[in-house]
């Protein structure tokens, strides 16, 4: 609870700032910079490790870096969609992007146990292994076209208050936002729990206790490609109700149930379809009717 405290806190805090961020500046600049800030944070996390395996203090500060980074990467990464595809191909980007997203997220998760059981006594040869990962996706970053800052002015203030006024106009752009929040509070409350639920009513060891969210991974995946697809040259939000549909259902029996290993393998990747059926759409949504 501590690390996902000190992760998520700094993430948003930093969220509003890195709105104007992402705007004053190309949003491939943006990218760039983040990722180098990156390479710099893994380096300094393998750092801490190698001089104490532990842990302690400094991997809790590189940890909040990389919550601050996060929040300054996202706008950019998120934003840049729509000055770079052309309306009709706006959702199966985002379903792309989102399946890439989440397998990082998921398989990140799952990872985590299976290189701590590997490495052993020296923690650091992970953090090695994490910052090779961020290098390649540092040189990847250079390959995104170059795109135009999206305005020459205004700063924190003007920023909350021309996103306040778009968001009263616009009943379709607030319940998206809404539909956001309440996905990634679901989603973030599903994760820590399942990780507590493997080990608690699985049995599951630490190296395994990721299975769970692989699947979910998984789901994501054939989620987010499905609603790509299924939206075809569109913005497809009547996707979003039935996936919704689909999660309730979904936690309704992981709850009532408490399913051994293999249900809770197949109702986590069911969960995940849905979720991408829900993600999906919602970001696209939100790219599409925000103003530029």
């Amino acid at each position: 609870s501590i690390t996902f405290v000190v992760f998520t806190l700094p993430m948003m805090l930093v969220s509003i700032v890195a709105g104007v961020f992402s705007d004053r500046f190309s949003k491939r600049s943006v990218i760039i910079s983040m990722k180098w800030v990156e390479v710099a944070l893994m380096s300094l996390g393998t750092f801490a490790l190698f001089h104490n395996p532990s842990g302690g203090m400094l991997p809790l500060i590189v940890l909040m870096g990389m919550g601050a980074q996060s929040a300054l990467y996202s706008p950019a990464k998120y934003g840049i969609l729509p000055e770079i595809l052309p309306h009709e191909q706006l959702t199966s980007g985002n379903g792309s992007i989102e399946l890439w997203t989440f397998m990082a997220i998921i398989l990140g998760t799952a990872a985590g146990g299976i290189l701590l059981g590997l490495t052993g006594a020296t923690p650091w040869h992970a953090g090695l292994v994490l910052t090779a990962l961020t290098l390649v996706g540092l040189a990847a970053c250079y390959a995104i076209p170059h795109v135009p800052p999206a305005r020459a002015e205004g700063g924190v203030k003007e920023t909350v208050a021309s996103a306040w006024e778009a968001v009263k106009a616009d009943k379709v752009l607030r319940f998206g936002i809404l539909g956001a929040i309440m996905f990634w509070t679901i989603a973030s409350l599903v994760g820590q729990d399942i990780i507590i639920y493997g080990k608690s009513v699985l049995g599951l060891s630490d190296s395994k206790t990721g299975l769970p969210l692989a699947a979910f991974g998984v789901g994501i995946g054939i989620g987010a490609v499905l609603a790509g697809k299924l939206s075809g040259a569109k913005v497809e939000y009547g996707l979003i109700p039935l996936g919704a549909v689909g999660l309730s259902i979904c936690l309704i029996v992981l709850g009532f149930t408490t399913p051994l290993l293999f249900g809770t393998l197949l109702w986590m990747c069911f969960l995940g379809i849905a979720s991408g059926f829900v993600v999906v759409p919602i970001n696209a949504l939100i790219q599409w009717r925000a103003p530029e």
